[in-house]
Order: structure tokens, then sequence, then C-alpha cells
């Protein structure tokens, strides 16, 4: 799953919107109810004087306020590049989302925009907020709604993993779990990681989550490749649920997973070694094919030399009885032995007859002289 399909998978499930909403604006998020939360569809806008309609960002939820007084309007972008635009495309995805919801006939609900950004460079562009003051309330975003100076808020993994701050974060959270999937680089390091996050988020409330994780880590290991790049079945994952028992679920987990690979790394060893005798063999008929191609090239151009030969000294028509006469010899081993002495023949004979007549007997005779 690419970049952008994998984050919208994610952040379609409301836990894991609300855990991001925690991240970025806590303060905010305590005073809204993500219960009622719904994902607004990122419909195209099409103005009077566009000529193509326009999307305003890659997710947009609505979420009310607790106090049922208000809603807040949160825009997600999702960033695998530094993109030194940003600024100015989350102000024109604020400008169209506004101009859909006026066309809807509602008024236009304060804006919250969210870039969040996994690339391995620094972020440099512009109109960047690491969090909203903590003083932001709910009331104060209604009344600065008009005026919103900022561009969006910036959650960047880059600069979580270069401050530490990614250490800090809660592991309940669901977005912090996704991001430190995406931290890890190595498949083993990632498969571990993804048993860790599996076992913080246990019973059936979580199996959205589950899935989540699950969807993740499959799509980076995918990028990633190598013998262990494989998950098992969310089915069989699920299943260790019900062998909890009394026993550490992340326990568990570590044991049945540990088994569950050791039996993918014999299979890929199994397959790694089938392969390897199939490229072998294909390797050899390949050689094959290109030493009977060369060989029947040669013979080809033994024919065509013999053939020159012959016309300089007895003419054109002798050249062609005879080329008739060797033309069989070319799809088998025969020119080889016949190349030489019909060469030799050439030059001796004085006329074309009596090369064509021993020519004749020699390839009458399977090339061996009697």
């Amino acid at each position: 799953m690419e970049h952008d399909g994998i984050h919208k998978f994610g952040y379609r499930h409301r836990e894991l919107f609300a855990d991001l909403m925690w991240l970025v604006a806590p303060a905010l998020a305590a005073e809204l109810d993500f219960a009622r939360a719904e994902e607004v569809p990122v419909a195209y806008v099409r103005r009077a004087h566009d000529r193509f309609p326009q999307r305003f960002g890659d997710m947009a939820w609505r979420v009310p306020h607790r106090s049922g007084g208000g809603e807040l309007l949160v825009l997600l972008e999702f960033q695998a590049t530094v993109d030194r635009g940003m600024g100015q495309r989350m102000r024109d995805y604020a400008r169209l989302a506004r101009e859909r919801l006026a066309v809807r006939g509602n008024g236009p609900p304060p804006l919250l925009p969210v870039v969040l950004y996994n690339g391995s460079d620094r972020w440099t562009a512009s109109g960047a907020v690491l969090g909203l003051p903590e003083f932001w309330s709910m009331e104060s975003q209604l009344a600065l709604a008009p005026f919103q100076g900022w561009d969006y808020i910036l959650l960047s993994l880059e600069r979580l993993l270069s401050s530490g701050g990614l250490a800090g974060l809660p592991l309940d959270n669901r977005a912090a779990a996704t991001l430190r999937l995406q931290a890890e680089r190595m498949p083993a390091e990632l498969l571990a990681r993804f048993r860790r996050e599996w076992a913080h988020f246990a019973g059936d409330a979580n199996a959205g989550t589950r899935r989540v994780l699950h969807a993740w880590t499959g799509a980076l290991l995918s990028r990633m490749g190598g013998a262990e790049s494989r998950l098992p079945a969310l089915a069989e994952l699920e299943g260790l649920e019900g062998l909890k028992g009394g026993t550490n679920m992340a326990t568990v987990t570590e044991a049945l997973y540990a088994e569950w690979l050791a039996g993918v790394r014999a299979e890929h060893m199994a397959e790694g070694i089938a392969q390897g005798m199939k490229r072998g063999i294909e390797q050899e008929r390949s050689r094959s094919l290109a030493l009977q191609r060369s060989i029947e090239q040669e013979r080809t151009r033994g024919l065509a030399r013999l053939r020159r030969q012959a016309a300089i000294k007895f003419g054109e028509r002798t050249a062609e009885r005879l080329s008739a006469l060797l033309g069989s010899a070319v799809a088998d081993d025969r020119m080889a032995r016949l190349g030489d002495r019909v060469s030799d023949w050439i030059v001796e004979c004085e006329q074309g007859e009596d090369l064509l007549s021993r020519v004749s007997a020699l390839v009458g005779n399977g090339g061996v002289e009697s």
C-alpha cells in the first residue's frame, strides 16, 4: 500500500484520529467530543472561475465541541517529502474547505490544518507550527475563526527522532504506535516493534486498531524486503487472544510469533534452494542456447566464406551450386569437418565441376572421405 493510502486507511479509524489530536493539541482535544466526530469527504470543490475542481487536503474530520457549542474542522495532509510550498497549499485547502461548507449552507467553523511528515530530511518548509498554545480553547478558536494567522500544525517523525521525543510518547496512544512503527528501518526491528505494539492493544475493543497496525506493518515490510519481511495472517494473530489465559499477552505473542517465524524461515530456505536450483538450470540452459547460436553463426559465416571463394574462382553459378550442397551441413555438426577440406579443394581444382563432384561425394558420405 502506498504512502497516502496507508495513512488514509489508518486515520479513517475514529480512535486513531482522536489519539492524533491528543498528540498535536491536547488542550483542545480535551474539549472535543470524538464519539460524534465525522469524516468529511474531501470532495472536489469547483468555483465559477476554476477550470478544474480542486480537493482540500488528504482527509478532513468534523469534530463537535463537548458542550455542543460549535465544531472544529481538522484538515489532514500526509507527507513523505518536504514540500516548500506547504504553507500556501494549506491556506488554499482552508479556503476551499470554507467555500464548500458555505455551499452546504453552514457557517465556516474554525479550521485546524495538520501535516503529518514521516520523511528522513529535516522539514524546512515555512508556515509550520509545532503545537497549539495550551490556552487555545474551543471558545477561543471560535472567536478567532476569521483571524487565524498560522498555517498548519506539523507533526514530524524526523523531529521526534532527532530530539528523542518519540520515546516520550504514551504507549497507549494509537497514533504514537504508528509513528514508532515508521521509525524502524530494518525488518527484524520492525517486527519486534509490531509485536510490542500489538500486545498494547489486546481485546475486542481494539480490533480496529490491530487491523491498522497489521496493515501498516505489512506496508512498511513490503518496502523493506528481505527474508523476514512477512507477517502472519491477521486471523492467526487474533487467535492468540484466546490463548492468553493468565499469561502476559506480550509473552504469549513473543513465544508463538517466534515459532511461526522459525517455520517461515525454514519455508523461505526451502524456497531459496528450489529457486537456486531453478535459476541454475535456467542459467545453464541459457548458456547452452548461447553456445548453440554461436556455433550456428560460425557455420553460416563459414558457408558464406566458401561461397565467396568459389564465386571468385569459378563464377556465381558454381558458387550457388556449392552453397546448395553445403546448406544441409549448416544445420548439423558437419560444417566444422567440411570447411577446411572444401577450402583446400577450391584452391586445388581447375574446374568448378571437379570441385562440385568432390564436395557432393564428401557430403553424401557424411563428411568423411572414403
